[in-house]
This record gives C-alpha cells, sequence and structure tokens, in this order.
C-alpha cells in the first residue's frame, strides 16, 4: 500500500504551478491531503525551509511532510502520480496520445514566457484588455493551435484534450483562467476546449476556492491597487 500523500502548494487565486497537480491529482481522483503555504505569510516563512526542498511549490510529500520521501516541480509530481498510480489515467492511455500530451505539457512548462510574464493567473480578478502583445498574442496563438490539433488528432468524441481528462488538461486549465481574466475571446475548437476545461469538476473545485481568497500578492497584481 502507498504511503499517504499531501501536496503542498501556495494560493489558489495565484500558484498556476500549484494548480496544475492539484487538478492532475483530482482528475485522477488520486487521493491526496492539501498543505497550502500563502505567499508572503508567516506560515511561509516559518514551513517552507522543512516542506520544500527547492523552497518553492508545489511538492509531493509520501508519508510525513517534512520527513517523508518529496518530489518537488510540477511536471515531475505529475510524473511520479502516474508511477504510482500507473492506472488512474495520469497520463492517456495510448502511446502516440500520451506522447503528445508529454510534448504540449513540456512545451508549455518551458515555454510562452511572454503570456506568463504580461498574464499572471488572478482567478477573481478581472482587467479586460490588459497584458495583451503582439509576443502575448503570439502565445495565445500557439496554444489555440495546439488545443485544435491535439483534439482532432486524439480527443475522439471526448471533451478534453486527449479524450478523457488527463495531465495536458491540467497543464492549460491555468491557460484558461488567464483567458478570462483579461478578457481574451478564442474562436471555434479553442473556445469549445477551454470551456469545456474550465468546466471540468477539478478544475471548477479548485477556482471555487481560488475566489474565496483575500490575500493581496504585489508581485502577481500588475494591474491592480494594492487595498488599503
Amino acid at each position: 500500500m502507498s504511503a499517504a500523500l499531501t501536496l503542498v502548494i501556495g494560493n489558489k487565486n495565484y500558484s498556476s504551478w500549484s494548480m496544475r497537480p492539484w487538478i492532475a491529482l483530482r482528475g485522477a481522483a488520486i487521493e491526496f491531503r492539501e498543505r497550502m503555504l500563502k505567499f508572503d505569510s508567516q506560515d511561509w516563512r516559518d514551513h517552507i525551509g522543512r516542506l520544500s526542498p527547492s523552497g518553492m511549490v508545489p511538492v509531493l510529500w509520501e508519508g510525513e511532510p517534512g520527513a517523508g520521501f518529496a518530489t518537488w516541480d510540477t511536471l515531475a509530481i505529475i510524473e511520479r502520480a502516474h508511477e504510482l498510480f500507473p492506472a488512474a489515467g495520469v497520463w492517456p492511455k495510448e502511446a502516440q496520445a500520451r506522447a503528445r500530451a508529454r510534448s504540449i505539457c513540456a512545451e508549455m512548462h518551458a515555454g510562452f514566457r511572454a503570456l506568463r510574464a504580461a498574464m499572471p493567473v488572478n482567478i477573481r480578478g478581472r482587467y479586460p484588455g490588459e497584458g495583451m502583445n503582439p509576443e502575448v498574442a503570439k502565445d495565445i496563438e500557439r496554444i489555440a493551435s495546439l488545443w485544435t490539433a491535439t483534439r482532432k488528432d486524439f480527443a475522439r468524441g471526448g471533451p478534453y484534450l486527449c479524450g478523457a481528462f488527463s495531465a495536458a488538461d491540467a497543464y492549460y486549465a491555468p491557460v484558461a483562467t488567464r483567458l478570462v481574466t483579461y478578457g481574451v475571446e478564442l474562436s471555434g475548437a479553442a473556445k469549445e476546449y477551454q470551456q469545456a476545461v474550465l468546466a471540468a469538476p477539478a478544475v471548477k473545485a479548485w477556482c471555487a476556492d481560488a475566489v474565496k481568497e483575500t490575500e493581496f500578492v504585489a508581485a502577481d497584481e500588475p494591474y491592480a491597487t494594492a487595498p488599503r
């Protein structure tokens, strides 16, 4: 029997890298406990050194957090979950679909820096028109083409990128929320996919928690004035 899992995460409103493994695990019905360390908090300062070997989130612990076995970095956590639960559907079952899913996750992991810098995740916020520039538009065009092509090749009747919900959808769910926050309108198959992933139960659960948070993190709020 596997050791109990604990996922250490940051704020749900802001932390796209925490969001990805959380909804990947939830979407695959893998049981885990959540340990949140909110950015710029005393809880973070007191515990991040013990709970994260890298000093960042997310981290997946097997066994006691801080004493068990740790896997850090979003993509490594997803791969570890797949190793622990190979039948759970973390990655698509079909080999080519799985390879495509890994490719597009790796592209998201390493790329789209203009989008990530200009349009940080802020699930409760609404800033239509902010952050758009030619490089961001290029990133969005590439993402929309990835969504459309992957669904054409692998969806086979399901609503998600490779049909059933998988890590690929977990990886692009934060992008879907970004487009809502900044008022970016897609069209055609890309828009249909965006709507489907936003309606996925795991994504809805994360977002429902995110909009309840009240913390203001200035680094993630380039278009807002700090509350007094």
